[in-house]
């Protein structure tokens, strides 16, 4: 009996000294995939930076399967059915291809947006992305395969914008705030009222010459040019599709902004 038990142990010590071979995932092509939640859209605005003629989104994408010692590639389409963004105007168009590094197992998905189109200060745009096969990367993860980036310039009036004498508001009078005091908000604690009337009165300079303020900050990149019918755009150079109309007021031969209703900025 204790031979037989022996015995048994010594193929079963055999067995467990031979290596077992590594079991690894391997597939005709690996995948690549939105790394972003399908029940999420990214969200963009251009409303605190009105100055940017465009600006980029980096979206992750992913790698499903083994990193590889040489470069592969992927592409990304437009789904238009589900797509309110136009090319050349809301974005740039995609390249044909994209790239994943060696040994990289993430990659960064520019995708550049436009600010000139003025209606985005007054709505939203989407534009609905889906990925391609490409040299290769496959792009077999189906329900990972598609995102939305949701994008504007549109400004809201902020909770703030009352318990501070800034007046009637407007989105044109936000932006000049903006751009005047060089912050995007302000608190509404009364122990920050130095700094915040401050930052009214910065505001309230640009408003009462709007030509003397651009030439005393120049470092600020905005220019006044006039227009054809006597009035005057201001607007930054960077991106001087977003102007802000200055007109004359021919009882007082003062200057005033003019707000996206066509009211006297006061």
């Amino acid at each position: 009996m204790k031979q037989v038990i022996i015995i048994i142990l010594s193929i079963m010590a055999g067995v467990a000294c031979k290596k077992t071979p590594d079991i690894l995932y391997r597939a005709p092509l690996q995948n690549v995939y939105f790394d972003i939640d399908p029940q999420d859209s990214t969200v963009y605005t251009f409303a605190y930076h009105p100055e940017l003629a465009k600006d980029t989104v980096y979206l992750r994408v992913r790698l499903a399967g083994l990193r590889a010692d040489s470069l592969r590639q992927y592409g990304v389409m437009v789904v238009d059915s589900n797509t309110t963004a136009k090319a050349g105007l809301h974005y740039e168009p995609f390249k044909a291809w994209y790239t994943l590094k060696e040994d990289a197992g993430v990659a960064l998905l520019p995708v550049i947006l436009l600010n000139t189109d003025v209606l985005l200060q007054t709505k939203s745009v989407m534009l609905t992305l889906k990925l391609k096969p490409g040299a290769g990367l496959d792009t077999s993860v189906n329900k990972l395969i598609k995102t939305k980036v949701v994008f504007s310039a549109k400004l809201e009036q902020p909770k703030w914008w009352t318990k501070w004498p800034l007046g009637a508001y407007s989105r044109n009078k936000h932006q000049l705030f903006m751009i005047a005091t060089g912050v995007t908000s302000m608190t509404e604690e009364g122990l920050d009222a130095p700094r915040n009337l401050y930052l009214v009165g910065r505001l309230n300079v640009m408003l009462a010459d709007p030509f003397a303020w651009v030439n005393n900050n120049p470092e600020k990149g905005y220019v006044i040019t006039q227009r054809a019918d006597g009035n005057y755009d201001f607007y930054a150079t960077s991106n001087p599709a977003n102007k802000i109309l200055v007109r004359k007021d021919t009882a007082t031969g003062r200057f005033y902004f003019v707000d996206e209703n066509g009211l006297d900025i006061i």
